[in-house]
């Protein structure tokens, strides 16, 4: 038996939508606003869909039909994005007009339709599908969205009468399930897809306003943390890109002499504004950044005819150059008058609406204040560093070089504080007693400003006399000068560790020295010991200098070999932030081992290499025995 589907008549020629069939306002379910709403949010029409065309497949070898589609039916055709069997030159076309649609009664009627033989069936035997594609048997399923709404029918079909079975029926309505599920997985994209682009366009139009609150409370923040000239223009920089999205920000200055001074951005090459006759220039120089300074007013070009309209031919040729096609110059307000000029440039038209320019002129408002504010405080700083360096000579004058007796070598350092605000009163000391001891005394006055300096001077000059004339131990001086800072109302606090190096008749005869010592809260002296193992000389150590008048104070007492050395520092050799003094004693032990065997100049200088970031003055006095038949080094 011949396939009726070989001898169809080849369709009319595809022009575009039929028109609406008569009646098409009274279309009932075909034409519910909601279901063709629905279907167009399904961005599925006569082309292929890979998806629903590997599912009417699964139709075909499941039901066993020649035929099987995914119809999806308009007001005036229905459509296959999924079709299987169909043969030319139907297949090309993938659609069919109502005249030859079954589906659009499952879509009208919203249920299932199940017909063994078209060609007896009193709803469809006059269909055009039965005379001219030959459908015989067909069974087709509603597919629906989330709301009930039916967008066409997934069918089989047979060119021959036969009966469906239930098993068959029901395993179409399980594809037609699956298909449904597909069909609203799309609707669901397209409404997020849909929500999206609202929520984008509603985003888009508060974003601006959002944009130009927050430009101006950045640079109300922004501006309040800057030091320098050269802050105030990077921040200005910073600001203006990330809402106003200027290509071009320039800042000019009013200087002394009333001529405006262009400042280069750092980061940005040097262009022809960075060039005569347009870095250095009078008020009535015919630039934008001239005008708002003179006028006080905000100057405003849109586009590159207005700007060239108003300007010379030279001006014209830097705007030009620039690559700038929209500008605004907002004054930079000052006490008697504008103190400079921003310059905005765009490489595009730029009108600017009310609200953009008074976020430009409110930023020009910080900016003149940050610019007041790093004036002030580069002059103050011009103040302080005077003082500081007044203060510095004043400590390095008393900072002298140490007495060297025979057969003992001594080096000292002081390495300031890396901040410009941090002065200490660290200092340290050797001198020679009249009974041939050698006294050294190593210190650290509390506080980093002239006050601690002054004191330091005064602690250091008060020890050397307590210690000359007393005739003590080293306890009882730094006893005496407790009593001393308390009777004189010096008013400090301070740490120290004070020591006589002598050497009696017997133990120069076993070619030793003896080491006396006190400590006042000080960090412990280390000895390097003649085989290169240093030892901390850790004691109880007593209190402060200056926490009460009658302190008792304990000496203690080491027997020093030739060839050792000890080695007096200040907290700020090992206090390091983030650390505790313990880590900072065990960096030093480490280090002094890795050091022991060099000389002793070398030996401080290692010490202190590599220290670069330290809040406090670091002050190292390192003294080295040598045997007495042996020649000292040369210092």
């Amino acid at each position: 038996m011949s396939d009726p589907l070989a001898r169809v008549p080849d369709p009319a020629p595809a022009q575009g939508p039929a028109p609406d069939p008569p009646g098409v306002s009274d279309c009932g379910g075909l034409c519910d606003p909601g279901r063709l709403a629905a279907l167009a949010e399904t961005g599925l029409h006569a082309a292929p869909d890979p998806a629903l065309e590997a599912l009417v497949e699964r139709v075909r070898h499941r039901v066993q039909v020649p035929v099987a589609l995914v119809s999806l039916v308009t007001p005036h055709q229905q459509m296959f994005p999924g079709m299987a069997g169909l043969p030319e030159p139907w297949a090309s076309r993938r659609s069919t007009p109502l005249s030859h649609s079954f589906c659009q009664h499952v879509v009208a009627t919203a249920a299932p339709l199940v017909v063994d033989d078209a060609r007896d069936h009193p709803l469809v035997r006059t269909n055009l599908a039965v005379a001219e594609l030959g459908v015989i048997a067909y069974a087709g399923m509603p597919l629906t969205d989330e709301a009930g709404h039916v967008l066409g029918s997934l069918c089989a079909i047979d060119t021959r009468p036969r009966r469906w079975t239930p098993e068959q029926v029901e395993m179409l309505a399980d594809l037609a399930r699956a298909c449904s599920a597909e069909l609203r997985l799309r609707l669901a994209k397209a409404e997020a897809e849909r929500e999206r682009r609202r929520r984008d366009d509603v985003d888009a139009q508060l974003r601006r306003a959002f944009d130009r609150s927050q430009t101006l409370l950045s640079a109300s923040q922004a501006f309040a943390e800057t030091v320098t000239v050269g802050d105030v223009r990077d921040k200005i920089g910073e600001i203006v890109h990330s809402d106003l999205r200027a290509h071009y920000v320039g800042l000019t200055l009013l200087d002394e002499a009333d001529r405006l001074h262009r400042l280069h951005d750092l980061r940005f090459p040097v262009g022809a504004e960075q060039q005569a006759p347009w870095v250095d220039y009078d008020l009535d120089t015919p630039l934008p950044s001239a005008e708002a300074v003179r006028t006080g007013r905000l100057v405003h070009y849109p586009d590159r005819a207005g700007f060239d309209a108003a300007h010379p031919e030279a001006v014209r040729r830097l705007h030009s150059e620039l690559g700038l096609q929209a500008l605004v110059a907002a004054p930079l307000p000052g006490p008697t008058g504008p103190i400079g000029a921003i310059v905005l440039g765009w490489e595009h038209s730029r009108p600017l609406d009310a609200a953009d320019l008074v976020t430009i002129t409110t930023l020009a408002g910080y900016a003149a204040q940050a610019l007041a504010r790093a004036r002030h405080r580069h002059d103050e700083q011009r103040r302080v560093t005077a003082t500081r360096e007044l203060l510095e000579e004043l400590q390095r004058t008393l900072l002298t070089s140490p007495f060297e007796p025979d057969h003992l070598q001594l080096a000292v350092r002081y390495l300031p504080a890396t901040s410009e605000t941090a002065l200490g009163g660290d200092w340290y000391d050797a001198f020679m007693l009249r009974d041939g001891a050698l006294c050294v005394a190593i210190g650290d006055v509390a506080g980093h400003d002239r006050v601690a300096v002054a004191a330091m001077g005064q602690l250091r000059n008060l020890l050397r006399g307590i210690a000359y004339t007393a005739h003590g131990t080293p306890a009882t001086v730094l006893t005496e000068l407790d009593g001393a800072i308390t009777d004189l109302a010096v008013g400090t606090l301070a740490t120290a560790v004070f020591a006589r190096i002598e050497q009696t008749p017997e133990l120069a005869a076993r070619g030793l020295r003896r080491l006396h010592w006190s400590n006042a809260g000080h960090p412990p002296p280390l000895l390097i010991e003649t085989h290169g193992r240093p030892r901390l000389l850790a004691t109880r150590p007593d209190l402060l200098l200056g926490t009460a008048r009658a302190t008792e104070r304990t000496d203690h007492a080491e027997e020093l070999e030739p060839g050792v050395t000890l080695l007096l520092y200040t907290d700020g050799l090992v206090e390091r932030r983030g650390h505790d003094l313990d880590d900072g004693l065990a960096w030093l032990t480490e280090r002094a081992a890795q050091l022991a065997g060099a000389p002793l100049e070398d030996l401080c200088d290692g010490l202190l290499d590599g220290i670069t970031e330290h809040t406090d003055d670091i002050a190292l006095l390192a003294i080295r025995a040598h045997p007495e038949d042996r020649p000292r080094p040369a210092a």
